[in-house]
C-alpha cells in the first residue's frame, strides 16, 4: 500500500508538471490563458495518476505503466523547450 502511495504522489507530481508544461508550450492562447488552464488541470491529473497507481496489483507494475507515459513526456518538453 505505501509503495504505490510513494509512487502514486512522486510520479503524480512529475507527471502533471510535465503534461501541463507540455500543453502549456503546445498551446496557440495568451499566456495568461494557457498559465489557468495548467493551474486547473493540474491537479486533477495528479489525483488521476494516483488512483491509476492504486488500480495496479503491484508498485512495480504501476511504476512501469507511468513511466511509459512520462519519458516521452519529458523528452517532448525537452524538445519543445529546446525550439
Amino acid at each position: 500500500m505505501w509503495p504505490k502511495t510513494f509512487i502514486g504522489f512522486l510520479f503524480g507530481l512529475l507527471l502533471s508538471i510535465s503534461l501541463v508544461l507540455n500543453l502549456n508550450l503546445l498551446l496557440p492562447l495568451a499566456e495568461d490563458i494557457r498559465l489557468l488552464t495548467g493551474l486547473v488541470l493540474a491537479f486533477p491529473i495528479w489525483a488521476g495518476v494516483l488512483v491509476w497507481a492504486f488500480a495496479h496489483q503491484k508498485a512495480r507494475l504501476a511504476a512501469k505503466h507511468l513511466s511509459f507515459v512520462f519519458i516521452p513526456s519529458c523528452l517532448l518538453n525537452a524538445l519543445l523547450l529546446m525550439s
